[in-house]
Formats: structure tokens, sequence, C-alpha cells
């Protein structure tokens, strides 16, 4: 599927699933599902272009930025989290995980590790590290990405380091008109539903 796809999917997916109920968790829901969404994808370098690679790293420097911009004009005190030492340890140890999986990632073939559920889990707990309640996010965006590109011709390595099973329904290609039919969809349900969810959150704060 396309990135925006993933990216709608992945947020959508994240809302229902996760239920985010304040306006900090609303935030941390956006950038993590943003990276959570795409990052599978950062071993493509290794299969397909460079460029593949580089939406991936703009994608996931475009949550990050979320995250901070929401604290920044909003004051949702995500910041304020890593004002202790002990904190900051966290931070820079989840971030040197989060790295190396991803270097480990990246020069896997396409579609294994980085699309099965070792990496999901790897993955999520990198960000459990960084911020426990970031977890979550990160690991139903990730699956939502599997899932979408499960019904791609090309099969996923879903049990890595296992060769088998490998899975691929076959049902679409990953730039036809089911892909554009599930970003309309998606992207929609995610419109709304955020929209529901700010109304509540806003309305009971006054």
């Amino acid at each position: 599927m396309t990135y925006k796809t993933h990216l709608a999917a992945g947020y959508t997916a994240s809302l229902l699933i996760t239920s985010p109920s304040t306006l900090s968790e609303m935030i941390m829901c956006l950038g993590i599902s943003t990276i959570g969404s795409v990052i599978s994808d950062i071993d493509a370098s290794s299969s397909a272009s460079r460029k593949e690679l580089g939406k991936v790293t703009a994608i996931t420097t475009a949550g990050i930025i979320a995250i901070f911009a929401g604290d920044l004009f909003l004051g949702i005190d995500i910041i304020s989290k890593f004002r202790s030492s002990a904190a900051i340890m966290r931070l820079i140890t989840g971030f040197l995980i989060f790295i190396g999986i991803c270097v480990f990632g990246e020069h896997q073939p396409h579609r294994s590790f980085m699309h099965s559920l070792a990496g999901v889990a790897a993955v999520s707990l990198s960000f459990a590290v960084i911020i426990p309640s970031s977890a979550k996010y990160m690991a139903v965006s990730m699956l939502s990405h599997i899932a979408l590109d499960m019904l791609n011709r090309k099969k996923i390595q879903i049990l890595y380091p296992l060769r088998k099973p490998k899975i691929a329904f076959g049902v679409c290609y990953a730039d036809g008109f089911v892909n554009h039919i599930l970003f309309y969809i998606a992207g929609a349900a995610a419109v709304i539903i955020s929209a529901v969810k700010v109304y509540g959150i806003v309305r009971g704060m006054i």
C-alpha cells in the first residue's frame, strides 16, 4: 500500500483501539502512529531504492516534530516527562535501542524482520523504555501496516526468524483501486473520530 494509506489506516486503528481520552494522548497517538505506520518500510532500501528510505525518514521526523509541537503550543507536558536524570537516561536508552533496531532492520530483506511480530515487539519495546504509554500506539500502527501489506502479492515473513509461514493474500496491488478506496475510508474515519474526540475533550475542560 502507499504511504498515505498506511498513515491514515495506522492513525485510525490507533484511535479506535487505544481510545486516547486527553489532548496529550491524542498528540502522542498522532505522532507515534505516524512513525509506526511507515517504520516497517525502513527495510525498503535493501531491496528497492533510497527514495523509499527517504520517505520513511521524513515521515518519522514529522511524527517527532508533531509531538513536540503539540507540547510547545498546547502545553500538554510531554517534555516535562524528561526533566529528571532518570527520565533523560530512559530517553537516550530507548532512542539508541530504536536506532539499533532500525539499522538492523534496514539491512534485512524487505518484508522480513520489520514486517514481523518480532519487529513489532522490538520497536514497541524501545518506545516503552522512552514513554511506556507510547508503546501501544506504536504496536497498533505497525500491525496495521503489516495487515495492509498482507493484501498485496509480495509475501510477509510474519514469524521472523522462522522462514514460514510467509503470508500474502494477493487480493490487490500496492497502488491500485483497493489502496485508494482504503485511503479514503481510513482518512475520513480519522478526521471524524479525531473531531469527535477533540470536541469531547474540549467540552469536558469547559
